[in-house]
């Protein structure tokens, strides 16, 4: 929360500034009125300190003004200063980050988490401005009477063990509260996306008990945060009114016996008050627990650390791609294990396998999207970890099943790079992905509003293909670009493509064997590890292979390793195959 603080800017400056000064006005005070009931009592002129009165009056009203207004300045500034900050670190963490949290809990951080850590602000500039008053009120209770101030000392122990007791439990069922509220929104957000599927099966109840899973937990969370509070309100409204009225006894009988001037009880009474404040600051300091633990949960996504990058410029070469014992895991799977791969450059390379081998992660891995667990990636000799970040995105381009369109018009969308291409360039991108036809037919063409767009999945999928084209890129992935069109159109843009990236390195998910038939060699996975890097006609001799293209059963998605482990008739005990032979015929050049 210190950092927030700095990053709240001169807000936040003004903040600390007047926890400095605020403490002073309000301690004078009490003094300042103690001293006119002496004066008045003494029969002397009071004009002085009714001037140093209102003086101190004046300086304390226009400090809280100001404290009011910076603190809703400082708490904006934070929080916009902690999402773009945790916002950073997620996108630099890429895919890395998708293994850690699910989409509606990162938003539950960035949204709710961000916000409520940037209210820490103000909630520790209060605290702040409360202990310097209190230290400063118990100063003065022994400067007015030492047995009033040691009478303070008795019980204030007790309030700090309920003042501590407060924050450690409300920090822990703060982080329990927020963690469930990120698991119901990622539950929200996982039947947002598959909101058709959902009416399609008519499974509309069975959906929304389970989205509503979590909310018996989280009700008894929230429950148990206000409990905390309740209890510790309570016992500090017993114990502090007690020790209010020892210290008032004492310095009652302390006037009557002439130690102290009736002045100087009157500013103990308002010394005492000051000098409890801390210690009945308990909403406060639920709030600053509250704080706390949502920076805490900020602080574990920004504890993931962002994939190694080093200042390596990448040398002038063909975009030849070798993997080294290249390992990944997703919880307690090994998604890619010992992958071993020498790519050659210029080349198309169709990755091929049953779903949940690995095609997509082998992908993001060599794209350096993703870091691998183990082994390393080199591209033209130098690993992806050591070259400058720059470099490394303007080396790659990508194309994904579901392409995101972003920018504000479709034109936008084409060009998003950090290498803005030319129009000509998008123009001929757009030809190789067949998808120029469609977009001269929209009303606009290329001027076409995003949010005015209504795609199919294909033409989406064209779209993100002539982004990925436009970009000059030494390696093109394409992970299942053509899922969504037809055969024929299939046909159309595999052979503009081949024309378009002549000469370029390209690492194509294939599930269509088509797609394979073209390419210059194979990469075939098996759970995770490589079965073969031959030519597809060579590998078209194995039923196993064969059985890739061929539906034996409705899709079980990405993900479904396990359950065709669970299921005998699913899972193929595969031994590897001999594939020096096929290495040497793709680096010889023998390609179809």
């Amino acid at each position: 929360m210190l950092n927030t603080a700095r990053a709240a800017g001169p807000a936040g400056a003004g903040l600390v500034l007047l926890a400095l000064v605020e403490p002073v006005t309000r301690l004078a005070l009490p003094g300042l009125l103690g001293s006119s009931v002496d004066t008045a009592i003494a029969g002397r002129p009071m004009s002085t300190s009714l001037v140093l009165l209102l003086v101190v009056l004046a300086v304390g009203t226009l400090t809280e003004i100001a404290r009011e207004s910076w603190e809703v300045r400082a708490e904006v500034t934070g929080t916009r200063w902690l999402r773009s900050r945790v916002l950073r670190h997620l996108l630099s963490l890429g895919g890395d980050g998708r293994r850690h949290f699910a989409v509606g809990d990162v938003l539950s951080r960035l949204l709710e988490s961000a916000r409520t850590t940037a209210t820490g602000i103000s909630a520790m500039v209060i605290v702040l401005t409360s202990v310097c008053t209190s230290l400063g009120g118990l100063v003065a209770l022994f400067w007015i009477d030492v047995w009033l101030g040691a009478l303070f000392l008795v019980g204030a122990p007790a309030m700090w063990m309920l003042t501590r007791w407060l924050i450690r439990r409300v920090g822990a069922m703060t982080t329990t509260y927020q963690r469930l509220s990120g698991e119901l929104a990622s539950r929200f957000v996982d039947a947002v996306r598959g909101a058709r599927s959902i009416r399609a099966h008519g499974t509309v109840d069975r959906e929304v008990d389970r989205i509503l899973a979590p909310l018996p937990e989280l009700e008894a969370a929230g429950g148990a945060f206000w409990e905390t509070q309740r209890k510790a309100m309570w016992q500090a409204g017993l114990l502090a009114p007690v020790l209010q009225i020892g210290v008032l006894a004492v310095g009652g009988f302390a006037a009557l016996a002439g130690r102290i001037s009736p002045g100087e009880l009157l500013a103990a009474q308002g010394y005492l008050t000051y000098a409890q404040g801390l210690l009945k600051q308990t909403a406060l300091l639920a709030r600053l627990a509250v704080a706390r633990g949502s920076a805490q949960r900020l602080r574990e996504l920004l504890d993931v650390p962002v994939p190694a990058s080093g200042l390596r410029h990448l040398p002038s070469g063909p975009g030849r791609l070798s993997l080294r014992g290249v390992r990944v895991r997703y919880g307690e799977r090994w998604v890619l294990d010992g992958v071993n791969l020498d790519l050659p450059p210029g080349r198309s390379i169709a990755i091929v396998g049953a779903s949940g081998a690995g095609k997509s992660t082998l992908t993001e891995v060599a794209g350096g999207l993703l870091t691998p667990d183990e082994g390393r990636v080199l591209l033209d000799g130098v690993p992806l970890s050591e070259v400058d970040p720059r470099e490394l995105r303007s080396a790659f381009a990508f194309a994904f099943e579901c392409p995101h369109l972003l920018g504000e018009t479709l034109a936008d969308a084409l060009a998003y790079s950090d290498r803005t291409p030319s129009p000509r360039r998008v123009g001929e991108a757009l030809r190789s992905s067949a998808a120029e036809g469609f977009v001269r037919r929209l009303p606009e063409g290329e001027r076409t509003p995003l949010r005015d767009l209504r795609l199919s999945g294909g033409e989406r999928q064209r779209l993100g293909l002539a982004r990925a084209v436009a970009r000059r890129a030494r390696v093109v992935v394409l992970d299942d670009v053509t899922s969504s069109v037809d055969t024929a159109t299939e046909v159309q843009i595999g052979a503009a493509l081949e024309r378009a990236l002549r000469g370029t390195t390209r690492l194509i998910v294939a599930h269509r064997m088509s797609a394979a038939e073209r390419a210059d060699a194979v990469v075939w996975l098996h759970g995770g590890v490589v079965r073969a890097f031959a030519h597809h006609d060579e590998l078209m001799e194995h039923p196993e292979y064969r059985a890739v293209f061929q539906p034996r059963r409705p899709s079980l998605g990405r993900d479904s390793a396990v359950e065709r482990a669970r299921d005998p008739e699913l899972t193929m005990e595969m031994a590897p195959l001999p594939v020096e032979r096929s290495h040497s015929d793709v680096r010889s050049g023998r390609a179809r």
